[in-house]
């Protein structure tokens, strides 16, 4: 499964070993005894690549779209989990494969560095 969480200040993307249902289920239950609200609702999430890294992804069936020069905004569906529906603050889980969600978190990690240094990356 893939976590994305969201924040107002960074966008975090992990791999992790767990189920939608199972990742919802311990959500509910810390929610609940925090006494916090906790909607749970199908939704999207999306975060841009630059291009190059994203080529990889070109026949996986991933919604793509470009979003500016050297980028493409990749969309991805799955479970929305927020304090608030109106919320953009959150974590949207999704499944779409081991191997597929280990790619997308690989490739998101090195745009981390693609962002920090984009003159030196070639592109």
């Amino acid at each position: 499964m893939l976590k994305l969480t969201y924040s107002d200040a960074d966008l975090l993307i992990e791999q992790l070993n767990l189920s939608v249902e199972a990742m919802v289920a311990q959500r509910s239950i810390v929610a609940l005894r925090a006494g916090r609200p906790l909607m749970v609702q199908p939704g999207a999430g999306s975060f841009a690549l630059p291009a190059i890294l994203a080529s990889p992804l070109a026949e996986s069936g991933l919604e793509m779209a470009p979003c500016d020069y050297g980028w493409l905004e990749i969309t991805l569906q799955g479970t929305w989990l927020s304090d608030d529906s109106a919320c953009a603050e959150g974590i949207l889980v999704v499944e779409l494969g081991a191997a597929l969600e280990r790619q997308i978190a690989a490739l998101w990690q090195r745009s981390l560095s693609w962002v920090a240094a984009p003159c030196s990356q070639g592109g």
